[in-house]
């Protein structure tokens, strides 16, 4: 369950652009035959219904219904109580609230959509089994995974996107700065980046921690508590009205001459996946990975140093993580970042 506030500045995420967007589907919809879209979502998978209508579950389930024309039906596995409190943060035409997700999505398809037409499914074969279930006992023939097609559509990132994503970078930096200069234990760590995010409004907080970098660069969400060795590094996934970037620092009371070489290194990391960079990391980089939002999860691997490096388009937000080996060890760091056109992309924080 979320434990941060979810409400619709309609400020920050006017009606027009969620309605831009769900103009964009409905485009690359009507150009591959789609009767009709279904797009699931969960506390683990909020990202695409979000993006389109700016619902977030705190907890459950539901299912977008997107028609090639028109507004979205949202049907919800909540009480009908929780009615108003949908309406009040998510732009939809129509919230149903229903017991099964399957069975009420399968009787508005036989209502609104000619039975010949295809109706795709976002990531199908991820599709729960209760909701799979009734919908492929109706309308089996019909189904088709949707995945690619939304992929191809979700980035470049508007705007409106953009601007979310800085100020959720503003508040995992800050609250990476609220961290002890002396802190010895995970405890005080965890304690302050939960209390700074929180207070500035985010709606998730994910930390976790390398407690000691020379025995391991692993992020590790904890349960407990752990000491701190001299060297150590924090990551955190920060929410921001649906938005999601990932930031991570190396901490040292010390810092060597390696790590300020490798800081400065970084200040232009989109040179760095495109393989142009100016000059040699300092040291050797044993890792590197690219994540973007480009389905229901709020990130997923898009690029890396160990699987295929495909295109990806400019003006994507994502964000960059990568790991160096120094002449003092490892060294790791993630921010957002821009992808820019056959050029340098753009850090959306100061490194």
């Amino acid at each position: 369950m979320r434990r941060g506030l979810i409400g619709w500045s309609r400020d920050e995420v006017p009606a027009s652009v969620l309605e831009g967007r769900v103009a964009r589907l409905q485009e690359t919809m009507r150009a591959a035959g789609l009767g009709a879209a279904l797009i699931y979502t969960s506390f683990a998978r909020p990202s695409a219904v979000a993006w389109l209508t700016h619902f977030v579950p705190y907890w459950n389930e539901g299912l977008l219904l997107v028609l090639p024309a028109g507004a979205p039906v949202l049907l919800a596995a909540f009480s009908k109580r929780m009615q108003s409190w949908i309406r009040s943060v998510t732009h939809v035409g129509e919230v149903q609230s229903v017991a099964n997700l399957g069975r009420a999505a399968a009787k508005v398809l036989d209502e609104r959509v000619p039975g010949s037409a295809k109706i795709g499914v976002l990531e199908l074969d991820a599709l729960p089994w209760p909701v799979a279930e009734p919908l492929l006992d109706s309308h089996a023939t019909q189904l088709t995974d949707m995945s690619a097609l939304f992929a191809s559509m979700r980035q470049p990132a508007d705007a409106t996107e953009i601007k979310l994503a800085h100020r959720a970078a503003d508040i995992a930096v800050k609250a990476l700065g609220s961290i002890p200069p002396g802190a010895t234990r995970a405890s005080q760590v965890l304690a302050a980046i939960e209390g700074s995010a929180r207070l500035d409004g985010a709606e998730e907080v994910l930390p976790g921690i390398a407690p000691d970098l020379a025995a391991g660069t692993a992020m590790r969400r904890l349960e407990g508590d752990l000491p701190l060795a001299g060297r150590y590094a924090v990551e955190v996934s920060i929410a921001y009205k649906a938005t999601w970037v990932r930031i991570a620092r190396c901490f040292s009371s010390n810092a060597p001459q390696s790590w300020l070489d490798a800081q400065g290194w970084t200040s232009d990391w989109a040179t760095r996946i495109t393989g142009d960079a100016a000059g040699p990391p300092p040291g050797v980089t044993t890792f590197w990975t690219l994540e973007a939002c480009v389905g229901s999860k709020p990130l997923s691997v898009v690029a890396s140093a160990v699987g295929p490096r495909g295109t990806v388009s400019a003006g994507t937000l994502a964000c960059f993580s990568i790991k160096l080996q120094l002449p003092d060890g490892p060294w790791l760091a993630g921010a957002p970042v821009i992808i820019g056109s056959g050029a340098p992309g753009r850090l959306l924080v100061e490194y």
